[in-house]
């Protein structure tokens, strides 16, 4: 898979390459697993998935989805790509949840989700808004996670 990494390091097209790149982690995940892909690799998967969500249905869709479980994950992702606006965003949505713990089970996430989003509303829909606006390419910065790390991906 390194090859195949490193050869969509090298397409023109960064939406391109990242969305090679995402395909290859992607199959792997589907084939071996999430808790079997390198630490590197959970970072591009949850970043992908973090972005698909909230390009499909911000917040409310990412909590009510398996994607949802890794939020936490996400986080630490964001960090490690330098995406400090975005992280920033997300952080706030967690700190809703009670204790700032999302619940790994999905009924309890979206349950806990749900309670308060009732009484939030406009502020999941202003963090929605500023996730889009949060002025990070998240594609280019996990591109240059990506080359810094190629060796993480097998």
């Amino acid at each position: 898979m390194n090859m195949e990494i490193q050869a969509a390091l090298e397409v023109a097209d960064e939406t391109d390459a990242f969305l090679q790149i995402t395909d290859v982690i992607f199959d792997k995940e589907a084939d071996l697993g999430y808790s079997n892909l390198s630490d590197a690799e959970k970072s591009v998967y949850c970043i992908d998935s973090l972005s698909r969500e909230m390009e499909n249905g911000g917040f409310g869709q990412l909590f009510h989805h398996d994607s949802g479980a890794l939020i936490h994950d996400m986080l630490e992702a964001l960090e490690k790509i330098r995406a400090k606006n975005t992280h920033a965003v997300v952080q706030q949505i967690v700190d809703y949840f009670p204790n700032s713990i999302v619940p790994a089970d999905e009924d309890e996430r979206i349950e806990a989700f749900d309670l308060f989003a009732l009484d939030l509303v406009d502020e999941i829909a202003e963090c929605d808004d500023r996730f889009h606006d949060a002025g990070e390419n998240l594609v280019e910065l996990t591109l240059k996670f990506v080359a810094k790390n190629v060796r993480q991906f097998k």
